[in-house]
């Protein structure tokens, strides 16, 4: 998925810095002091955001705003220094602001935030307040830090001395500080106790919660981190205290990230979690290994909680269900829905409920774990911001732009405003505690319920015996399901508990579970009424003494088609779509013939299914009907409406290729579903695994509001939380693509199992409409992730293209020469020239051919001369009008020319700039070439004489795109084709000369490249095959027909 970028929101947030340590009478916290992360802020483009994205950063840990420069953002964003020195490595150069004291919340004074250890800090309340209600509260260490801190915990339940037995009651269990900056989360937890406490015996509903169930309260999960954090330059500090490499000292490098650190699904893969000891995300050496971990999962173990809340920060959300996966509903997600709310009625005011990993992905957090491993369900509040809490009170003291300073976790130090936010979640932290007593049928702030069933439901099956499912409580007694055909006598089938899938379908069944029956003797044309049934739980018919049966709502399904078929195509050619068509053809599926007869020439009958004309087909009423599926795109680059075409954002505004419809998540999802049920599946198409022009930052492409997936993306704040996303996951983790990269080609050629030995050229009528000029280039999963660490994608590269090409491949031969960008470079390629005397009418002119994508109007490619001997420079313009003399963006502010004197030459800096200078003019080359380009420069007013000529790509200080790469370089005489040199054994006459002494150096220059290859076509895994290219684009019949052929047979095991 995404690379964990965490775009917060988009509010102004002025940063001032980290925050000083307050005064308090404990000791230091161990560790040395400055070694936490930092706030680092600069001005960067797209490539700069996804460079941010790869480190792994958390998604709440970065703010991007618009920047007054076009096409560029501000970042603010939580790094450490090796991180930061890393970005520096990679072009993308960031500062550190310098620490600065919060107003009132941090400074040298008394405040409501304290630490854990020492006189006067959270443990010693802890174990006062268990002293002073003695009859009601116990005070117990469940375990030691790295430091030797003891993690303390509050037992509550009535009559504590009669109840030996820990956990034998109903139970909850409330989590803070996990992460050492979230300091408005002991307050939480510390301030629920005290309100158990003091309220036991006043107030009627707790007194009841405290003598019926059993509570526990963990305010400190994190002691050794959570002190950390007080310590000067510490206060973004998130991890433990492990001392990854034991030198002995606490850095940057050190400490585990303690929700990624559980067993369950530990390291499932790298997004979810960071294998990296310097990222915040670290999971720690192996599963389970921190202390802190250990002792609350001994803890659960002990008193198998029936809930968990795990207190965070900072995002207003409210978080359950399966984390590690993106968009996998599980079945004991009726009750967290029940509990949490929606969008719209959630069960915190202001906070976002939805699963885990709807926003960003976590494998080896605590919830997953608890529930997997002890029956724990599982909520995670985010709490709020210090930008929400700043804001929520107008006119008071707190003004979100000068008293937030860390990215929204330092929450103000505000007695009142802490209270409100704890006030705020009192009632959710209590219906849970209520719930404990009977999560089937929990209590719900929101009003709802917890239904006994909810259907799977579909309209259309293709095929007789049908597969119809249902979510029901577990607890309810003799479930079976009844149906009708065509309206007759109900017939009955027994139903069975589903054991879930290849990878997912086995969890998050506590209190309900998937329960399957079998519908039979339909045929072609009838129609088919599906109900489940059961008996009340006995627990319900002794509270009602009513044996009543329970049913769900009925729901109505036609047989469309029974052939027994195998294989069935799934045409996705999005006819009624605009991409690439300015307007839909409505003319149906253009290429299904060539699937169909491909498949007949291997004898294989296929059934169809088109998306266009049938929408999405459900994974049990279509697909389950096949052993493998065929799916193709086609033209279609993108699946979309004309609501798509254009999405809006507030940083860049109207951008093509960033949303699909939501029809193809859907789509999407069914098939993940068809594969996980054992399932094969082959993907064809020369858009395959191509999410538009954001994939590499967001980990997708948009789908959809977030809470209305119908209504059209509009990013007016977020990147993440505004839309929803189709992710990359599906094509990374299931078919084996770890990224895309677009080329071209004459051909493909396999390379190992299922096609070795197989041999095309691409041509044929398909290619005349669609020509291959952005096929896929893959990366396979496993290169990435390696079979030992991550056997669950195993994937490998089964073809390769064969004559590829692409803008920034040499053009010319097998070598050319790049310069990819740097910030703030002048990386010159220069040679000279001896111009002879022309006779007239005869020139001379310098040619080659470029490719470049350079930040629009920012960084510029030049060729400059100059008569050998003098300082004459000028540049000269394309003879085939690629260069254009405007000159740089915001050149009048100066910064362009005073970082590169050079261009006074060619610059007059002033408002407006000039494209005349000292000795020269002003012509370059910006934005992108669109591919290879021939480019010519006239040298005949230099006849006679010999010059210098230097190809120059010149950058601003702030992250660009990709560079300029130059091939085919010919000095021509009269016509004359003399001095060619097109860099196949070295740089020739070329020398690469560095930036002139008057700019920054070059963290990077000129170097020679060749076509390394190889480029992988298509990758595969056991149960899949992607292509990426369309099987249509194959030059014949045959060749279509044999490649199909390996796909059965690879398939067929």
């Amino acid at each position: 998925m995404f690379r964990q970028l965490a775009i917060a929101t988009a509010s102004a947030l002025v940063l001032t810095g980290l925050a000083a340590t307050p005064s308090m009478a404990s000791p230091p916290p161990p560790g040395g002091e400055g070694t936490g992360p930092s706030v680092y802020t600069g001005t960067v483009d797209a490539s700069g955001l996804e460079r941010i994205v790869d480190l792994g950063v958390d998604r709440h840990d970065m703010v991007v705003e618009p920047s007054a420069e076009a096409g560029l953002v501000d970042v603010q964003v939580i790094l450490n220094e090796i991180q930061a020195d890393e970005l520096a490595d990679e072009g993308t150069a960031l500062e550190a602001k310098e620490p600065a004291a919060q107003r009132r919340s941090l400074q040298a004074t008394d405040g409501v935030f304290r630490m854990y250890g020492g006189e006067g800090g959270i443990l010693e309340e802890l174990m006062d307040q268990a002293a002073e209600h003695p009859k009601i509260a116990q005070f117990k260490v469940i375990g030691q830090t790295h430091q030797g801190q003891d993690i303390g915990a509050v037992r509550v339940t009535g009559r504590i001395d009669k109840q030996r037995k820990e956990g034998k009651r109903p139970t909850t269990v409330y989590v803070g500080a996990q992460h050492a900056r979230e300091w408005i989360t002991p307050e939480m937890v510390r301030r629920l106790l005290d309100l158990y406490l003091d309220s036991y015996g006043t107030d009627e509903r707790i007194t009841d919660i405290v003598d019926s169930t059993e509570v526990w309260f963990v305010p400190v999960a994190n002691p050794d981190g959570y002190d950390h954090s007080f310590g000067e330059g510490n206060r973004l500090w998130r991890k433990n205290l492990r001392d990854n490499n034991g030198d002995g000292q606490i850095t940057g490098a050190d400490g585990v990230d303690l929700n990624r650190n559980s067993v369950t699904r530990w390291g499932y893969d790298n997004e979810g979690s960071s294998p990296n000891p310097a990222s915040d995300t670290y999971r720690g050496p192996s599963p389970g290994s921190e202390p802190e971990t250990q002792a609350l999962d001994e803890l659960f173990g002990d008193i198998t909680p029936e809930f968990l809340i795990n207190y965070h920060s900072a995002a207003e959300l409210l978080l359950y269900g399966i984390g590690w996966q993106v968009a996998t509903p599980s079945p004991d997600d009726v009750i967290y829905e029940a509990m949490a709310g929606d969008d719209a009625n959630p069960a915190v005011p202001g906070y976002d409920p939805d699963l885990s990993a709807e926003l960003y992905t976590t494998n080896g957090d605590l919830d997953t774990h608890m529930q997997a491993a002890h029956g724990a369900l599982g909520f995670t509040p985010e709490m709020s911001t210090c930008e929400a809490a700043a804001d929520s009170v107008p006119d008071d003291e707190w003004v979100a732009e000068e008293d937030c300073v860390a990215l929204g976790f330092d929450f103000p130090d505000d007695e009142a405003l802490i209270q409100a936010e704890f006030e705020k979640n009192v009632p959710f932290a209590l219906a849970v505690a209520e719930s404990a007593l009977d999560p089937n049928d929990p209590v719900s702030v929101v009003g709802r319920d917890a239904p006994d069933f909810q259907v799977d439901t579909f309209s259309v099956s293709y095929g007789d015996p049908q597969t119809v499912a249902v979510w029901a409580k577990r607890d309810l007694f003799a479930k079976f399901m009844t149906y009708r055909i065509n309206g007759g006598p109900p017939r009955i089938s027994l139903v069975q508990e589903w054991d879930g899938g290849e990878r997912y379908g086995d969890e998050n069944t506590d209190y309900y579970a998937e329960y399957r029956g079998t519908v039979r003797g339909a045929s072609p044309g009838d129609t088919v009424e599906v109900r489940f049934s059961a008996l009340p739980s006995l627990r319900d018919i002794f509270r009602t003494w009513n044996a009543r049966l329970v049913q769900s709502e009925p729901f109505t399904y036609e047989v469309a088609q029974d052939t027994g078929n195998d294989v069935l195509v799934i045409a996705n050619e999005d006819y009624t779509g605009f991409n690439p068509e300015p307007a839909p053809r409505n003319d149906g599926p253009k290429y299904l013939d060539e699937h169909l007869a491909a498949l007949a020439a291997n004898g294989v009958d296929a059934d169809v299914w088109d998306v266009d004309a049938q929408g999405v087909p459900h994974d049990l009423g279509v697909l389950g009907h096949y052993d493998s599926i065929l799916w193709y795109l086609g033209d279609n680059r993108l699946t979309q409406d004309a609501d798509d075409v254009l999405t809006e954002t507030f940083l860049f505004g109207d951008v093509t290729d960033l949303s699909v419809a939501e029809r193809q998540q859907y789509l999407t999802i069914a098939v993940r579903d068809f594969l996980n049920e054992g399932g094969k599946l082959a993907l064809a198409g020369e858009t395959t695994a191509y999410y538009g022009q954001l994939a590499g930052a967001v980990g997708g492409i948009y789908y959809g509001l977030d809470g209305a997936p119908e209504q059209e993306c509009q990013v007016t704040e977020d990147f993440f939380s505004d839309c929803l996303i189709l992710a990359d996951d599906f094509t990374q983790y299931w078919l084996g693509a770890y990224d895309r990269t677009p080329v071209g080609a004459e051909g493909v050629a396999g390379t190992d199992v299922p096609l070795t030995g197989v041999g095309a050229l691409f041509g044929g009528p398909a290619t005349v409409d669609n020509p291959i000029d952005e096929a896929g280039e893959f990366t396979p999963t496993s290169d990435v992730l390696p079979i030992d660490e991550f056997p669950q994608f195993e994937s490998w590269a089964a073809a390769e293209y064969t004559g590829p090409s692409g803008p920034f491949l040499p053009i010319e031969g097998a070598w050319a020469a790049f310069a990819a960008h740097v910030d703030e470079g002048y990386q010159r390629l220069g040679r000279t020239f001896s111009v002879p005397e022309l006779a007239d009418g005869e020139t001379a002119t310098f040619d080659a051919q470029f490719s470049f994508i350079t930040e629009l109007q920012y960084d510029h490619v030049i060729v400059e001369v100059r008569p050998v001997g003098t300082e004459d420079w000028t540049t000269l313009p394309d003879l085939n009008d690629g260069t254009s003399t405007a000159p740089p963006a915001e050149c009048e502010a100066g910064f362009f020319v005073d970082q590169h004197p050079q261009l006074a030459n060619y610059l007059t800096v002033g408002n407006p700039c000039t494209s005349t200078g000292a000795t020269g003019e002003w012509n370059s080359f910006t934005g992108s070439s669109g591919g290879w380009t021939d480019v010519s420069f006239d040298l005949s007013a230099y006849e006679g004489q010999e010059i210098e000529l230097v190809i120059s790509y010149v950058t601003d200080p702030f992250t660009g795109e990709v560079g300029l790469i130059v091939d085919d370089t010919r000095f021509t005489v009269a016509g004359v084709e003399t001095e060619a040199e097109g860099f196949e054994t070295g740089l020739g006459d070329w020398t690469v000369l560095g930036a002139p002494a008057s700019s920054p150096g070059n963290v990077g220059d000129w170097e020679r490249i060749t076509i390394e290859g190889p480029f992988y076509a298509a990758t595969a895994t056991v149960d899949s095959l992607l292509f990426g290219f369309g099987l249509e684009q194959l030059e014949s019949d045959a060749a279509r027909a044999e490649v199909v052929g390996r796909i059965l047979a690879h398939f067929a095991g």
